[in-house]
């Protein structure tokens, strides 16, 4: 898979934009075929559904949720919603990148080099550039796939354990209509909801943390084609080698 960003961004002016406000959406950012093999490959990957229960993270595998019965189904739904009414809570599909990168003897995937390419020298600069944040020494990542009635209530992406300088959404969402939510939603220290960005293709959504934010549901009839990979710049040492690192 041959990868690269679109070599006609002004990186200048970008960096100038994220700089009034901490954040920016950049479209157009991968070159046209490299965004359609990264929004290939995550249509190859084993998707888990996550959520939490209680304090506990749940994540469950293809062939568990292929095992549910209409009835546990059900019985999850009703832990996620009492979940969010109580508390921070989220419900969606997710792909762990970063975990099965590093996972020994695992299958060889084309979404790694997607992870290798976001690590590689010419992204990282470029993030560095645009952000400000020169002390970025690499990103971590996990794929994202919001389908009918999933959500990210909101948060702030801080982290007492990670050195978190800024969260990044690069989004692969074709033909996204207006009304299918799935919206990056900022809010506003009065609560209100000061900025949102509709899923797109090809975007890559950067900003600074923490900030407050989150995921609108997304409508029930709408088609499965919010995908997305996203994650963190960090400031501390990746915890494996990366190839293109060197």
């Amino acid at each position: 898979m041959d990868l690269g960003l679109n070599p006609e961004l002004d990186r200048a002016d970008l960096a100038r934009a994220y700089r009034a406000d901490n954040r920016i959406q950049i479209r157009d950012v991968l070159r046209p075929e490299s965004a359609q093999a990264v929004l290939e490959a995550l249509h190859g990957v084993p998707w888990n559904l996550v959520f939490r229960d209680g304090n506990t993270v749940v994540e469950m595998t293809p062939e568990q949720l292929r095992a549910l019965t209409p009835q546990q189904a059900s019985q999850i739904r009703q832990v996620v919603d009492s979940g969010a009414l109580s508390g921070f809570q989220f419900f969606y599909n997710n792909y762990p990148l970063l975990q099965d990168y590093s996972r020994p003897g695992r299958p060889d995937r084309d979404i790694f080099r997607a992870y290798e390419f976001l690590n590689s020298a010419p992204v990282l600069d470029f993030l560095r550039e645009v952000t400000g944040l020169h002390e970025t020494r690499w990103v971590d990542a996990h794929g994202a796939l919001y389908q009918a009635n999933h959500f990210l209530k909101y948060h702030t992406d801080e982290s007492e354990t990670e050195p978190r300088l800024a969260a990044y959404v690069l989004s692969f969402a074709q033909d996204w209509d207006l009304d299918w939510g799935g919206l990056l939603q900022f809010w506003s220290e009065d609560d209100d909801v000061e900025f949102a960005l509709r899923p797109r293709f090809n975007a890559l959504n950067i900003f600074t943390v923490p900030r407050r934010h989150s995921v609108s549901a997304v409508a029930s009839y709408a088609p499965p084609r919010r995908f997305s990979i996203t994650g963190w710049l960090r400031a501390d040492e990746p915890p494996f080698p990366i190839p293109w690192q060197g």
